[in-house]
């Protein structure tokens, strides 16, 4: 293995990892917001998307140029094709943490009192477990460690259930309180966003797993996969 090429994989990890760290504050501050109705915080998410969305462009680019020079085959071309599919994938989640931050702006302004507003326990638990998930798919590429990307599989399946609480959740808020549903209806929202940023986590492990042990695991495991976000 050259000198140039070791070089090349390096700056392509540095890239992802930044892009993975960027994602996953986004989400955490996306979260935050949510909990406090913090306005402020809810619109720097918003507005650093579009740095998210660069980065993921020039890893693109990097990796279409590693492949163009240096023509990797076997585990080096399954390393620059998984980094440039982890990239979109982070692209979209960092797209979703910006749609949880425009639900907390849409909150703001349809809550008299922030007094009105409490989180649903499933919806705090999905949080907890979706950014859980979010830095223990981040560790495993790092670590190459397939073991816990199925693990993350796996417990896609309990975030899947949190989020069909919400329905319930929704059901008997609007039989109490009628006049309430529309800051309900948004929280629901919030939840699905939640439930896709888990899918686009599994989506990772599922790719880690491809770049190490050459195994394509999609649909092996009855996991629901997401529409794209848009950009």
């Amino acid at each position: 293995m050259s000198r140039h090429w070791i070089n090349q994989i390096k700056s392509i990890r540095m890239q992802l990892l930044s892009m993975g760290s960027h994602a996953e504050t986004q989400v955490q501050q996306a979260i935050e917001a949510l909990e406090k109705l913090n306005l402020d915080r809810a619109l720097q998410v918003i507005k650093n998307d579009d740095e998210l969305d660069e980065m993921d462009v020039s890893l693109e680019e990097e990796c279409l140029r590693s492949i163009a020079l240096y023509q990797p085959v076997a585990s080096d071309l399954r390393l620059i094709a998984s980094s440039m599919s982890v990239g979109h994938e982070l692209e979209r989640i960092g797209d979703l943490a910006a749609s949880i931050a425009q639900s907390v702006a849409r909150l703001r302004n349809i809550l008299v009192s922030q007094q009105q507003f409490v989180l649903p326990d499933c919806l705090k638990q999905s949080c907890h477990l979706a950014m859980e998930m979010l830095r223990e798919s981040l560790d495993a590429f790092i670590a190459q460690d397939t073991n816990v990307c199925r693990e993350l599989i796996a417990q896609d399946q309990k975030l899947d259930q949190l989020h069909s609480e919400i329905f319930q959740w929704l059901k008997e808020g609007i039989q109490r309180s009628p006049s309430q549903i529309d800051w309900m209806i948004e929280v629901t929202n919030v939840s699905k966003n939640i439930e896709r940023i888990a899918d686009h986590v599994t989506n990772i492990a599922e790719i880690v797993i491809y770049w190490v042990e050459g195994e394509i695991v999609r649909h092996q495991q009855g996991v629901d996969h997401p529409e794209e976000s848009p950009s």
